[in-house]
């Protein structure tokens, strides 16, 4: 008989539509989570408003993190809130930058680490 010990990963997880159109949109948001260093999971779910599936990817996350993207909106969104009441909510058209910045939030979030205003700045 093989036990397994396998614990879940810690994880910020990134929840997007299906019939993706908007990569870079993505791609931009991780590149923000990998620049502070903390993994995450990408998992393609039926298409849902932004907030539903940030929400959604917190519950699921070991870190209580999770980022809803669909193709107007980007979501940050934390266990400890209400399902309503995200943290930080972008236009999915927004620049590279900004769609960095909320990646490096989530992960900030994470770290306990100020986070950065959404022009790249540190908030404080």
């Amino acid at each position: 008989m093989r036990m397994n010990f396998d614990a879940p990963k810690p994880e910020i997880m990134v929840l997007h539509g299906k019939n993706i159109t908007y990569q870079k949109v993505v791609d931009n948001v991780l590149n923000g989570i990998e620049e502070e260093g903390i993994p995450f999971l990408v998992v393609e779910m039926e298409e849902a408003d932004p907030v539903e599936l940030a929400f959604r990817g917190a519950e699921l996350s070991n870190l209580g993190v999770g980022i809803g993207i669909t193709e107007k909106e980007v979501v940050l969104h934390f266990i400890k809130l209400k399902e309503d009441q995200p943290i930080f909510r972008i236009p999915a058209y927004s620049d590279d930058t900004t769609l960095r910045a909320i990646g490096s939030n989530a992960a900030r979030l994470v770290k306990r680490m100020p986070f950065k205003n959404l022009d790249n700045t540190e908030l404080s």
